[in-house]
């Protein structure tokens, strides 16, 4: 376990290599959870004060952590919604580049538009995206990191295709925020979209959305409610658009209290971790599972392992008391390992020793 993760923790009493499905809380986001469960069951909290407010930390914490200005995050339940508020900055005609297979929450809201309003979906390979944009391209939409495999997108050479013919870049970072730097600033990524329950180690029902600042009047606030207005409590009925916030929150979507709650402490958490040392960490797990089943390393901390008997290899793990994603479906057969700071060395060494006789191809 990474030495500043340590005490976050409570002890395991498992391998657990399956941050990619869900991400384990810290000792503090429990308790956070269990004290905001207290005082709604007796009835004591301020609802504004004691939940709602706090996400305002969540804010604080995700700017440094997605690379980009605080006033430019807003807050959302979950990536397709943040999704689909963007597709309503299109016009009929316009195409949305995306990479073939890429994770449901981005392209089925995309391909909803298409079919609806007139736009155009066209999907190449993940490796080709950059040299796939084209003039009529409108939109560049793809994940940082592959969440069934781990490879990494090179975003710098997507985000300068796009601009060579003015598209805008939406990317979803759920799989490398927290442990890859994003850097939606200085990259030029217009719209970053995280499901924070995963790598940030959040409650399920937290996600972010870097908007650039430069979009904020392109992109109309499709879900707005009172939390999107500039003083949110005092605008509960009869707002106008001029009650708008003047920053991204004119995004941000009325919030599940307890799962903000909850997100705070992990977000500080992370936000205290050197990003330099979250990568290393993370990625360097990944990277010696890589190396021991002779695999290449995939720059990420998520990685794939071809299997010749999906059941047998669960079946092996399962007896090792090692939790991983075993994926039902799909071509090929795979085990899914994804690391974080509450893993170590020792556990990346004993997962490669269940599944090495396993292998689809001995290496």
């Amino acid at each position: 376990m990474h030495p500043s993760a340590r005490a976050e923790f409570a002890p395991l009493s498992r391998t657990y290599l399956n941050t990619a499905g869900y991400g384990l809380p810290s000792r503090r986001t429990v308790a956070a959870l269990e004290g905001a469960l207290a005082t709604w069951q007796d009835g004591s909290a301020d609802w504004v004060d004691d939940w709602d407010v706090r996400a305002e930390r969540c804010r604080a914490a995700a700017g440094p952590l997605l690379g980009a200005p605080v006033d430019e995050i807003a807050l959302l339940p979950a990536v397709s919604v943040g999704a689909g508020v963007v597709l309503g900055s299109l016009s009929p005609g316009d195409e949305i580049l995306v990479p073939s297979g890429e994770f449901a929450s981005v392209l089925l809201p995309a391909l909803v538009a298409a079919a609806a309003r007139g736009l155009r979906v066209r999907q190449v390979p993940f490796d080709a995206l950059a040299d796939s944009v084209r003039a009529d391209t409108a939109l560049v939409v793809t994940s940082q990191v592959r969440s069934n495999d781990g490879r990494v997108q090179d975003l710098a050479a997507v985000a300068s295709a796009a601009r060579a013919v003015g598209a805008a870049v939406l990317v979803d970072a759920t799989h490398a925020a927290g442990v890859l730097p994003v850097d939606a600033e200085s990259l030029g990524l217009d719209y970053v979209l995280v499901a924070a329950y995963k790598h940030l180690l959040c409650p399920r029902g937290v996600a972010l959305m870097r908007v650039a600042r430069s979009r904020w009047d392109q992109v109309p606030a499709a879900v707005a409610s009172w939390r999107s207005a500039g003083d949110a409590y005092a605008h509960y009925y009869g707002p106008s658009l001029a009650d708008l916030a003047p920053t991204a929150a004119r995004f941000d979507v009325s919030l599940a209290w307890h799962a903000w709650v909850g997100a705070v402490p992990a977000l500080e958490f992370l936000a205290a971790v050197p990003a330099e040392q979250r990568r290393d960490w993370c990625v360097g797990l990944a990277d010696e599972a890589a190396k021991l089943l002779g695999l290449p390393p995939t720059g990420s901390s998520v990685l794939a392992v071809p299997v010749a008997d999906r059941a047998a290899a669960a079946s092996a793990l399962r007896a090792a008391n090692i939790v991983t994603s075993v994926p039902p479906t799909g071509p090929g057969a795979v085990i899914r390992l994804s690391f974080h700071l509450y893993n170590d060395l020792s556990q990346a060494r004993l997962v490669t020793d269940v599944l090495a006789p396993h292998m689809e191809t001995r290496r």
